[in-house]
């Protein structure tokens, strides 16, 4: 069986399967193919074993039992998900079944539930099956290469089945990767967007909806990152809608396998056919078509626009550009309990048009009702299928309250990792996602009054004749103005159109972000800041010198060995299980309570399956933009996205030198997360790596070593400062446990 966690390696494998029909259809065919055989044998992995029960209750009841009652005991029958095949066959037992392959393949098909077969319909699954069938000794090797694939969810989980499809949809950008948002961009969003949990109480739902899902990996990708927050899957619905039919069924698999019971995706123009009319949702994510066009479906949209309580009622736009209708759209689909959007757009939604131009006055609802949280400025290059700067929206109408009457931008393209701008890479992604969690003013980030994007559109009069049209902001009188900055250079009197003034908004990120007309800074409170961090280096100088002294060649004596972590380490990995409140039990361990962000104490039950980690151990980040991050060990429960690494033989590596050596193999760690969609590292990788362990005599010299300074460089909380010192902790770790440092 094929079991590697490698995305990369089953993906070539895949396309090693479809070489055998490489010639007999097109390249978009053969996408195609795949990725429906891949849907297929994702479901026959997670349900074949229940297909002979499935069979036998079908035919004991299917003239017993009505069709919604059948299709809900199959279901259960089928381990609960929302989809079963009733045939009695499987990917397997279809190769060893006595009729044709096509025969056996038909009962198959007509076995699935109604909406895996939707599924397939919408993947034209039937019409490429036809052109294999001429030649039914294709459709034998296709099956006999994909049973042997394992797919199922403990050697593939729904983050690398995800990467699995988004790397397949992403292969022929000509036919279907134009539907697909990639994946630093979803991961962005979805970050940016699930920041914050909305819900009232643990167990309610969460709703996620995408108006213009394509192929539903960005919906997908929030699915799972709301199981940070949600933890089981039963608790998110996701919603989608699209246009385009073969994206729209990539989507229904991806939400079929992601999402809850409730969650669905319908074919369909989002614009003119609400297939969600009376729905709202927590979360609302997009990543909307840039300058289509809408004079085709004018005179609905502009029906729709006479009702107050339509969705377009807000202000209609011109009709080169779609992204305001949309906007609108989404608007009207925030839930009035709490609601969180992210989408992106390009410059033109910032600023264009005139003040009583729609797409102004869509702007004004937005600022006057308090909607926008933030907006992020994202550099040229970022989206794959355009070259042009776009910008990510978040509107809340649930801002807290020191964020109310304002609103955060954020200039991405300004953002440096100490070495000079960053690539538009994993790092830059990762470092506009922490400028947006660390609501800090920077040189990247302002914070801006919702009245100061604000503006009056004047005409002003010379002697009764039209002059000219200006802009004032909301703040300046408009009188005084005039008095100032015209009538002195005027021939005749200086008077306003009254009757013309128009308030408008507009958003040029250049005008707050100029440095030039920075004000100095206070010499008193520098000099004061600077006697702060000289009085704090003082306290560690003695330590910083002594270091300096020592060796900085290569410490390693022929004693110290390179072994694999297995040979002396456990990984214990998290679980789903929802922990039960107990006032006698344990944290819930995640990132931001390893990080300190969080003030969330409340403690749970610990039962026979939950995982636990301890002091003794070093925890490691398993999934995200951080995956291969180290913490040290805290008594706490296991979050499914965090494992604690734990010695299981002290003969070879002590614990009190554990975290020291995994941490100092941290960025090594790292550089093992694979995914496309997700970063991820798989247990064996980690148990598979190699350190350098010196004997346990000089572990323990090295961890007494380590635990004096360390413990001292931990103490400094000197903001910005901060950084500098948690560079030279980690160098020095580094420096020691690698064998670059001695220790006497």
């Amino acid at each position: 069986m094929i079991t590697e966690h490698n995305t990369t390696a089953i993906i070539t494998r895949l396309w090693q399967a479809l070489s055998h029909v490489r010639g007999v259809m097109p390249e978009a065919q053969m996408q195609q193919i795949a990725i429906a055989f891949v849907f297929l044998r994702r479901i026959d992995c997670l349900i074949g074993k229940y297909a002979a029960e499935s069979a036998l209750f079908y035919s004991k009841n299917r003239e017993r039992l009505s069709d919604e009652r059948l299709a809900e005991e199959l279901c259960i029958i089928s381990g609960a998900y929302p989809f079963y095949n009733y045939s009695g066959y499987t990917f397997s037992g279809i190769l060893l079944a006595n009729n044709s392959i096509e025969v056996v393949l038909n009962s198959y098909l007509q076995g699935f539930s109604v909406n895996v077969q939707e599924v397939l319909e919408g993947m034209g699954f039937n019409q490429n099956l036809a052109i294999m069938q001429r030649q039914s000794r294709y459709l034998v090797e296709m099956f006999e290469l994909f049973s042997e694939m394992d797919l199922s969810s403990t050697s593939v989980d729904n983050e690398e089945f995800l990467d699995i499809i988004l790397s397949l949809v992403s292969m022929n950008s000509r036919a279907i990767g134009t539907f697909a948002t990639s994946s630093n961009i979803s991961n962005l969003i979805c970050e940016c967007l699930l920041s914050t949990d909305l819900r009232s109480h643990k167990n309610e739902t969460t709703t996620i909806y995408d108006p213009v899902c394509g192929t539903g990996g960005m919906l997908a990708i929030a699915g799972e990152k709301a199981k940070s927050f949600a933890i089981h899957q039963d608790n998110i619905s996701l919603y989608g809608q699209e246009i385009s039919v073969f994206p729209s069924a990539i989507a229904k698999a991806l939400v079929l396998l992601s999402g809850n019971e409730n969650s669905k995706i319908i074919y369909g123009d989002t614009l003119t056919d609400d297939q969600f009319r009376d729905n709202h949702f927590q979360y609302i994510l997009a990543d909307m078509p840039y300058g289509l066009q809408w004079r085709p479906i004018k005179d609905r949209i502009e029906k729709e626009s006479l009702d107050v309580k339509g969705r377009f009622s807000i202000g209609l736009p011109s009709v080169n550009d779609s992204q305001f209708l949309f906007i609108e759209h989404i608007i009207s689909k925030m839930d009035a309990q709490g609601s969180r959007a992210a989408f992106l757009t390009t410059a033109s939604v910032l600023w264009g048009g005139s003040a009583s131009s729609g797409e102004s006055r869509i702007r004004r609802w937005m600022f006057e009702n308090d909607m926008v949280e933030t907006i992020i400025a994202l550099p040229s290059g970022v989206l794959s299928t355009t070259n042009i700067p776009v910008y990510l929206w978040i509107l809340s109408n649930k801002k807290k309250d020191s964020q109310k009457g304002k609103v955060r931008l954020i200039n991405a393209s300004t953002l440096s990792n100490g070495n000079g701008r960053l690539f538009l890479n994993d790092d830059f992604f990762k470092a506009v996602v922490d400028e947006y969690k660390s609501n800090i003013i920077s040189t990247a980030s302002q914070i801006v009054k919702n009245d100061d994007f604000g503006f009056f559109e004047v005409a002003l009069l010379e002697s009764g004749k039209k002059k000219e049209t200006v802009t004032i902001s909301l703040d300046t009188n408009i009188e005084e103005f005039i008095e100032k900055e015209r009538q002195p250079f005027a021939k005749g009197k200086v008077t306003v159109d009254y009757a013309s003034v128009e308030k408008g908004y507009s958003i040029y990120f250049e005008k707050f972000f100029k440095t030039e007309d920075e004000p100095i800074a206070p010499i008193k409170k520098a000099s004061e800041d600077m006697l702060s961090y000289i009085n704090a280096v003082s306290s560690i100088k003695q330590d910083i010198e002594d270091v300096c002294k020592r060796e900085v060649e290569t410490a390693i004596t022929q004693t110290w060995s390179e072994i694999p972590l297995r040979s002396a380490v456990d990984v214990i990995l998290g679980t789903n299980r929802p922990p039960v409140p107990s006032d006698d039990g344990l944290p819930l361990l995640s990132v931001a309570y390893l990080r300190k962000n969080t003030e969330d104490n409340e403690l749970y039950a610990v039962s026979p399956k939950t995982r636990c980690s301890s002091v003794k151990d070093a925890i490691i980040i398993l999934k995200g933009a951080n995956a291969g991050e180290i913490f040290r060990g805290v008594n706490a429960i296991l979050s499914p996205s965090l494992a604690a690494i734990r010695c299981i033989n002290e003969t070879i590596i002590a614990p009190q030198y554990l975290y020291y050596l995994i941490k100092g193999y941290e960025k090594s760690l790292m550089s093992l997360a694979k995914g496309a969609a997700i970063k991820s590292i798989d247990s064996n990788s980690i148990l598979d790596f190699k350190c350098l362990i010196p004997p346990i005599e000089e572990q323990l010299k090295i961890a007494l070593y380590l635990d004096s300074i360390v413990g001292k460089l931990d103490n400094v909380k000197l903001n910005d400062m901060d950084n500098v010192f948690a560079a030279y902790r980690q160098i020095l770790i580094e420096n020691v446990v690698r064998g670059k440092l001695k220790i006497s």
